[in-house]
Formats: structure tokens, sequence, C-alpha cells
């Protein structure tokens, strides 16, 4: 009967669900800092975009969900350019642990399964 459990905690673990991706979204935004806004993206968006453009000593940062994305940076005429992409939610603002709650509340209630009926 463990295994059983056990089994129906992997498979669950497995299953996705159907959210859209979420990214920070701003457009010339001095820092990360003036850039939290989140957004959900729309279901033809595979990747939050952040793009980051100096000029003088300025910084303009911008923030979007994109379909697509081609990572890289450029200098031309004393301005620089960086694209940077990335595909997990709010994988574009600072970095942190993630968590997945779902995937955190069936665990434990599978968890919790499995302990009373070892108890019985």
């Amino acid at each position: 009967m463990a295994a059983l459990y056990i089994s129906l905690l992997l498979a669950a673990l497995c299953i996705g669900t159907a959210v859209p991706l979420k990214c920070y979204r701003c457009v010339g935004a001095t820092s990360n800092a003036d850039c939290q806004t989140q957004t959900d993206c729309g279901p033809n968006d595979a990747y939050c975009m952040t793009v980051v453009a100096s000029v003088s000593g300025k910084t303009a940062i911008g923030k979007s969900c994109t379909p697509s994305c081609t990572p890289g940076s450029a200098s031309t005429g004393g301005v620089t350019g960086t694209i940077s992409c990335c595909k997990t939610d709010l994988c574009n603002g600072a970095t942190g642990v993630k968590y997945s709650y779902p995937a955190l509340g069936l665990s434990l209630g599978f968890l919790l399964v499995l302990l009373r009926g070892s108890a019985l």
C-alpha cells in the first residue's frame, strides 16, 4: 500500500499546470527596484525578457513577456545594450528561491496519508 502512495506522490509532482507565465514588466526603469510590476503573459509568450541600455552613465531597463527571445549584447556609438531571456515565473527580476505551492501541498498531503497508514 505504501508503494501505491509513493507512486501517487511521484505522479503528482510531475503534473504540470496550465497557468500563464508571469514576468516583471516595466519600461525605462532606472534600476531593478523600480521594476516590480508583475504581469501574466499571453498564451503565446514563452519568455520573460530584460533589456538594459546604457549611455553616458545612465541606464534604462525594460522588462516584458515575449513569444521569442535571443539573448545578446551590443555596443555602438557609446550606447551599450544587453538582452537576457528566461522561461520561469518572475525570472527576470531579482534572484531568489521560487516555490511551487501546489506541489508542496500535494507532497505534504501524501506524506500525512503515508504516516497515518503506517501508524495503523
